[in-house]
């Protein structure tokens, strides 16, 4: 729940006549505004969120266009897998390479600081559950071609302190604007979501008489339902808008709630200024393939399902082909006098007929398949693999009649082609969530906060997270700075976090090389400092050792434990 959605619900609202909520003019034409660019997003983004909605379903091996309307289950297609496991390949592949952000200062004298920005924003990430949130992230963005994620302020987080909140958000829930390619240039945006009506009293117990039943939730049945038998949920519509000013050519952001044509909150009312400093909506999207005038896309699954119902066709040829195989039949000459019954019972040991010769009963079974249509198979199961940059030695299958060693690199690092392409589109949206948290900071951290952190070396430490000093110096401490402050003097730059094991292996052994080049040259390196460059579990307790045992022997006048060979440490 965002800092405002907590506080909705707490507003003075006076009682009224039952029926009509009390409003005045201007949030009588904001409530009426909204519901009037809500059906008109919804009316022209409908085929969009249908295309997210359908490939939710396609990936659970429910395509509902894979067999003709009616058909009975035995007769239906088998779902296979292979579209399904390429797109988790694909997933696994974003997930080795998590992203991560560093920050780098634009003053020189905002260096040191910098260091603690780049640790308080990977603590953010961390209370947010990061590599959660970047797996959901990431599905959205291959299953539905548009993932969405929102940058907030969460008053209620950090026991009421406030924190930064990432929260995820299902493109089917999301209605944007059609006439605008990029969402910041968006007349309004909307998050929507069902509640029952048991839960608006709870939480806007002064708006919830005049919320009524309004049919939504009949009609947008791709949106999760949370209500209970015999309590009607109803629709409840997150509006962002923006209001531009001419004079200082800027533009603020503000939010409403609604629900069941009454208004549950504005922000107008609190914060004229807008909801947010940095004057943008407060969302990312990440984009698969990109739709000419859309701020969304279509996904792997939508571009990959017409592939894979050829898979699933051929798939199904090949099953009734073997149920029919694997049934014994019989031509029985009707001369022969036998009975159906004697033919057809196993145990029966004796049958008698009156014309029993070679030619009166003849077994017979289906002709089988042309092997054709298994390399058929075969070879669209490969085309999905190879078209989506997940050939079979990116995902340590092997095969395709290659063994030499050159040649599998080769085709490694040709399918890494299209995982590092999604990988920098990933990255992009990243670094647009962590410069908004920049902003948040800015204007939302106020004295002196400390957080305990544990930064890159990892040895916890307490760091003062004042926006004045993080953003701004520690000569920011003391000055005074105008409201809201200006932009944070950083560039955020991501660095992709690398999880793969061998590239941490390769990693380790360079390390290891240069380490003995280093001593080979009579100019040995540390212990510590050799440690603190490799990519090992464990390190964090053995590193204070060495370091206390270096700190030792360097005050008795001796020299620093030094690393001597590749293998050894001395």
């Amino acid at each position: 729940m965002t800092e405002i959605q907590g506080r909705l619900g707490h507003g003075d609202i006076p009682e009224a006549a039952a029926g009509e909520q009390p409003l005045t003019c201007e949030q009588r034409t904001l409530t009426r505004r909204a519901y009037e660019f809500f059906e008109l997003f919804r009316a022209e983004t409908q085929e969009m969120r249908q295309r997210a909605a359908a490939c939710r379903r396609i990936f659970l091996l429910d395509d509902p266009e894979q067999d003709a309307p009616g058909t009975p289950p035995a007769a239906r297609a088998p779902q296979l897998h292979t579209l399904k496991s390429t797109v988790v390949s694909c997933v696994a592949d974003q997930m080795d390479n998590m992203p991560e952000a560093v920050l780098l200062p634009e003053r020189p004298e905002l260096a040191d600081v910098a260091a603690d920005l780049t640790d308080l924003v990977r603590y953010v990430l961390e209370r947010n559950r990061f590599d959660r949130l970047h797996h959901q992230r990431v599905m959205d963005f291959f299953q539905t071609g548009t993932s969405v994620t929102q940058v907030a302020w969460d008053a209620d987080m950090n026991e009421g302190a406030g924190e930064i909140a990432l929260v995820r958000w299902p493109r089917e829930g999301f209605y944007w604007d059609p006439a605008a390619e990029n969402i910041q240039d968006a007349r309004a945006l909307f998050k929507a979501s069902f509640h029952p009506l048991s839960w608006y009293a709870q939480h806007y117990p002064q708006a919830a008489p005049y919320i009524h039943a309004d049919g939504y939730a009949r009609r947008e049945g791709s949106l999760r339902r949370t209500a209970q038998r015999g309590d009607e949920d109803v629709l409840m519509l997150e509006y962002w808008y923006r209001r531009y000013d001419a004079r200082t050519r800027r533009c603020s952001i503000h939010m409403a709630c609604l629900a069941g044509g009454a208004l549950l909150y504005c922000s107008q009312d609190e914060r004229p200024d807008g909801v947010y400093a940095h004057g943008r909506y407060p969302f990312v999207l990440d984009v698969y393939t990109p739709v000419e005038g859309q701020p969304v896309g279509n996904g792997m699954v939508w571009e990959f399902a017409p592939m894979q119902r050829y898979v699933n066709r051929y798939a199904k040829y090949i099953d009734e082909n073997a149920r029919m195989s694997a049934k014994a039949r019989l031509l029985v000459n009707n001369a022969a006098g036998l009975e159906d019954e004697d033919l057809t019972d196993w145990n029966r040991n004796l049958i008698r007929g009156d014309n029993i010769s070679e030619n009166a009963l003849r077994w017979f079974q289906s002709q089988p398949l042309s092997g054709q249509v298994n390399a058929q198979l075969a070879a669209f199961q490969d085309q999905i693999k190879l078209d989506s940059g997940q050939n079979q030695f990116l995902r340590g299958e092997g095969g395709m009649g290659v063994t030499a060693a050159s040649a599998i690199a080769a085709l490694q690092e040709a399918g890494g082609k299209t995982s590092r392409l999604y990988t920098a589109v990933l990255a992009s949206g990243f670094r647009e969530m962590v410069d908004q948290a920049l902003w948040l900071i800015a204007q939302h951290y106020d004295g002196l906060r400390t957080r305990l952190i544990t930064g890159r070396d990892a040895m916890p430490r307490l760091v003062n997270i004042s926006a004045g000093r993080l953003l701004y110096g520690d000569w920011a401490l003391s000055a005074a700075h105008p409201d809201p402050m200006p932009a944070p003097p950083y560039t955020v730059q991501v660095q992709v976090q690398r999880r793969n094991p061998m590239r941490v292996q390769a990693q380790n052994e360079l390390v290891l090389q240069v380490a003995q080049m280093q001593a080979q040259s009579g100019a040995p390196l540390p212990a510590s400092t050799v440690l603190k460059m490799l990519v090992v579990d464990g390190k964090d307790r053995i590193l204070p050792i060495l370091e206390e045992d270096e700190r030792r022997i360097l005050g008795d006048g001796g020299a620093a434990p030094v690393l001597i060979s590749g293998d050894r440490l001395l």
